[in-house]
């Protein structure tokens, strides 16, 4: 007899796990398509503790684990370490320290049942994307809920292309505890079926304010503010995030977050496929601030990644994780026209790290690395070697 497993939506996993690490007091302080990029829960301060918690979401998308199993494995951890109930904790935005609720069994299941909820939403658009040609339409199935939201069961049996805008905006998951699908369905099936393709409903917005930016947005009907962002997107996202919101946060935290994403399927997608630029390591305030850079993160542009292509076919995917340890441990070396670069000796090895600032970025100008007897032979390198002493 064969038993019969239900195999772990790989590409709902794979979504997960390019994912960094975010932390933020507030549920709007990591926001809509940031969680695209970044693995967050409000009020977690601490990256062990991120780290614990999306340990057991990782667990739960590919083992399956229970809601009920998840609540056990995690509640002794976070009392352990001090993360339960309600106590009192400083809002870096306010630097008021207000008594709010921690770690609870409630709490478990929101993270619980979001992270897997927008995780498959997340790796079935995938899935669409990929079968479109086969399966060109999709059907709003709103009907799933002893008491379904009034504005998304209106949309029950909607069918409509899966490249119709509507989608955008609509595709569940876009609300919290939402049970909503998108089926695919083949022309043929909608011809079966008898229903008409379309047309999209016109949805009305209205206004909402992010009191944690003042950041003023039109939000659709029947779409939760902290939802609202487009499928498919956490490449564009993932860039955006690691700019803007690591920079600002702890060293440990960054540095984790980064080097979790260059060494994963996240930085093998973009250098794939590459669309604007990927951070590939953390600088650290005080030389950002003596290059007059906004930003310590510093980033691969997609131009300097095709002139490496061309001019350094050597250097592979595998090589990028290093350029952290090259920084962190190679002799540091500013040149007078600005560049800056790093030399790292090692094992017979010699890699050469090159960054520039443009505009208020930092950005990656070259990855190099030559046998120690290639480096004796190398000007470039020399010239360093003799900067350096």
């Amino acid at each position: 007899m064969v038993d019969l497993v239900a195999l772990p939506p790989q590409e709902a996993i794979e979504y997960f796990r390019q994912k960094g690490f975010a932390i933020g007091f507030d549920h709007r302080d990591v926001w809509q398509a940031q969680h695209q990029a970044a693995f967050t829960v409000a009020k977690v301060m601490q990256l062990d503790l991120l780290q614990d918690i999306r340990a057991e979401v990782d667990r739960a998308l590919a083992e399956g684990t229970t809601l009920r199993d998840f609540q056990q494995r995690l509640t002794p951890t976070l009392q352990a370490k001090g993360w339960w109930g309600r106590q009192p904790l400083r809002d870096p935005l306010t630097g008021e320290a207000p008594d709010v609720q921690l770690g609870s069994p409630r709490r478990l299941k929101v993270i619980y049942d979001t992270n897997l909820r927008t995780a498959h939403s997340e790796g079935q658009w995938q899935r669409i994307q990929d079968s479109k040609a086969a399966f060109p339409y999709l059907e709003y199935d709103g009907a799933n809920s002893e008491h379904p939201r009034l504005q998304h069961s209106a949309w029950d049996g909607l069918t409509l292309p899966v490249d119709d805008p509507f989608w955008l905006d609509h595709f569940p998951v876009k609300e919290y505890g939402c049970k909503c699908r998108a089926i695919p369905r083949s022309a043929r099936q909608v011809e079966r079926s008898g229903k008409a393709i379309g047309p999209a409903p016109e949805v009305p917005k209205l206004p909402y304010v992010n009191a944690r930016t003042g950041e003023v947005q039109q939000i659709p009907a029947g779409v939760h503010p902290s939802f609202h962002y487009p499928p498919g997107g956490r490449r564009a996202s993932l860039a955006n995030h690691l700019v803007d919101k690591l920079t600002l946060t702890e060293p440990a935290l960054a540095r984790a977050s980064i080097a979790d994403l260059v060494s994963g399927p996240a930085f093998a997608d973009w250098y794939r496929a590459p669309a604007g630029s990927f951070p590939l390591a953390y600088l650290g305030r005080e030389l950002a601030d003596r290059l007059g850079s906004k930003t310590q993160v510093l980033s691969l542009p997609e131009a300097a990644l095709a002139k490496q292509l061309r001019e350094q076919p050597k250097i592979t995917l595998d090589d990028y994780p290093r350029v952290q340890a090259v920084i962190d441990g190679g002799r540091e070396i500013l040149a007078a026209d600005g560049v800056l670069f790093y030399l790292l000796e090692e094992a017979g090895f010699v890699t050469l790290v090159s960054a520039t600032k443009v505009g208020s970025a930092l950005v990656l100008t070259s990855l190099r690395r030559l046998s120690k007897a290639a480096a004796k032979r190398d000007r470039e390198i020399q010239r360093l070697l003799k900067a350096a002493k």
